[in-house]
């Protein structure tokens, strides 16, 4: 079974940066909310937890499958069917699943800066890979600007 480092790369992909920022409880509330989705996918696209535990290290998820990101992101209700970022719902899970108010403020910046990856050109239509790959470096660009 995979352990919390596993479900870390989850938090990642949804730029909550380091655990570290979060408390016990949100860590448990995001670990029973998003676990199913991350065995779920890891298991679809054949991710074994070392190479999340090498992206974690790494600070990067550039050798993650992005069809695995966006088979999370979809199960998770943070893409819509169509592969596209659904920022209501997004924010809707961090409120119901958050306290910290610097995370939820940044998560109010990805949804007002990151929506745009929703009108970019992909090649892989409504899959969502490309445009997984477009927010999260979307995500790591705001973080380097407001220095989270």
């Amino acid at each position: 079974m995979f352990g919390f480092g596993f479900l870390s790369l989850g938090a990642v992909l949804l730029c909550l940066g380091s655990a570290s920022a979060l408390t016990p409880e949100e860590e448990s509330s995001l670990k029973e909310a998003l676990h199913p989705f991350v065995l779920e996918c890891a298991d679809e696209y054949g991710i074994p937890e070392e190479k999340f535990e090498e992206a974690k290290a790494k600070g990067s998820a550039d050798d993650i499958d992005p069809c695995f990101i966006s088979c999370f992101l979809k199960k998770a209700e943070f893409f819509d069917g169509d592969g596209k970022l659904d920022v209501e719902k997004t924010n809707a899970f961090v409120k119901a699943h958050l306290t910290s108010e610097h995370v939820i403020k940044f998560f109010e910046a990805v949804g007002g800066e990151c929506a745009k990856v929703n009108d970019e050109e992909v090649t892989d239509g409504d899959k969502g890979c490309d445009r997984a790959k477009l927010l999260f470096d979307c995500i790591q660009e705001l973080k380097s600007k407001i220095g989270d």
